[in-house]
C-alpha cells in the first residue's frame, strides 16, 4: 500500500503536511476530493469529511493537519521537523 494524502486545494492545512512530507522525503500519492461531492470511499476513511486525511503504508488512518504532522514526525524521526514537548512537572 502506498501513502495516500487526501486532499482539498483550497484546504488552509494542506501546505503543512507538504512540507513536512517533502522535508522528510516521503513519496505520497496525491488524491483531490471534491468537498461538495465526497466519494463514498473517501467517506468511510473520514467520517467527518474533512480534509487532510492521511493513510499510511500500513493503512493508518490520519485526519486534521495536527494529527497528521505529530504522526510524520513521530513515525519517521530521521528528521524532527516539531519541537518536542517538555513533560509535565508535579
Amino acid at each position: 500500500m502506498n501513502r495516500t494524502l487526501y486532499y482539498h486545494q483550497q484546504s488552509n492545512f494542506l501546505l503543512k503536511i507538504r512540507i513536512l512530507l517533502a522535508e522528510k522525503n516521503l513519496d505520497c500519492e496525491l488524491f483531490e476530493i471534491n468537498l461538495a461531492n465526497k466519494p463514498p470511499e473517501f467517506i468511510k476513511i473520514s467520517p467527518i469529511g474533512q480534509v487532510p486525511v492521511f493513510v499510511d503504508e500500513d493503512g493508518t488512518v490520519i485526519w486534521d493537519s495536527t494529527l497528521i504532522a505529530e504522526y510524520l514526525d513521530e513515525t519517521y524521526p530521521q528528521r524532527s521537523l516539531l519541537p518536542k514537548r517538555f513533560p509535565h512537572t508535579a
